[in-house]
């Protein structure tokens, strides 16, 4: 069967995405001083037409790489590229709506996103006891996602843009690891994450859902960063 959706990009290689990526990361390390580098790892949620309220049930696994800047004691920003699983279902429960539509999805994305953090601690200074900060974040991304809907129709969102806003807590474990905890919000700027839409011809007498609003995406993850210092050598006058 044909997707639902009418809409189409050109097939963008997840693998190339991912390459060009991480070239891009790593290309950064060379002027690493006071940068960290890290991995990142929780669960993916999602909110829309098909899910109406956070649903733990619905929690799906992603990963990210990530390097991190520091420009002062205070502010920071950070630069990931990474995949991600999400999923969704009608709850049979909740309206007649959806007892009827039975909607669902399954599905997987690559993003890549530039945040900017603010600590309200400073965390990172050896000469203080102060181990910890609480913090927030906030900035822009790109992101596609393939899935498939309880048809097994095929469908993609085409690349679209997701500003992600998070709180979150720094742990300074050494002078050189840090481990954090964060959740976000994810405007994504799309009405098609969970392939419901008014336009659905599969649906009889029942809507898809409103075209006046964007799916959301949820993050909560658990990171750990590696920090390096850019020893800076003794040059003589002559």
């Amino acid at each position: 069967m044909s997707s639902l959706r009418t809409y189409r990009t050109d097939k963008l290689s997840v693998s190339k995405l991912l390459l060009t990526f991480s070239f891009a990361l790593l290309s950064l390390t060379s002027w690493a001083q006071l940068s960290e580098i890290g991995i990142e790892i929780g669960a993916n949620n999602y909110v829309g037409d098909v899910v109406r309220k956070y649903d733990f049930s619905n929690n799906a696994l992603g990963g990210q790489f990530f390097i991190r800047k520091h420009l002062n004691e205070g502010v920071s920003y950070r630069i990931s590229a990474g995949v991600g699983k999400i999923k969704g279902a009608d709850d049979e429960a909740f309206d007649v709506f959806s007892a009827n539509r039975r909607a669902s999805f399954d599905g997987s994305f690559v993003m890549t996103d530039l945040l900017l953090e603010y600590h309200f601690l400073n965390y990172r200074n050896e000469k203080l006891e102060q181990y910890w900060t609480p913090y927030v974040f906030f900035g822009a991304g790109l992101y596609r996602m393939e899935g498939q809907d309880q048809d097994f129709n095929s469908y993609d969102t085409g690349m679209n843009l997701r500003i992600p806003v998070g709180i979150g807590v720094k742990l300074r474990l050494d002078r050189r690891w840090v481990l954090g905890l964060s959740t976000s919000a994810i405007k994504t700027n799309s009405d098609f994450i969970d392939n419901v839409s008014v336009n659905n011809p599969n649906i009889k007498n029942y809507v898809g859902g409103n075209p006046n609003d964007d799916d959301w995406m949820f993050n909560t993850s658990i990171s750990l960063s590696y920090t390096f210092y850019k020893i800076v050598c003794w040059k003589p006058f002559f």
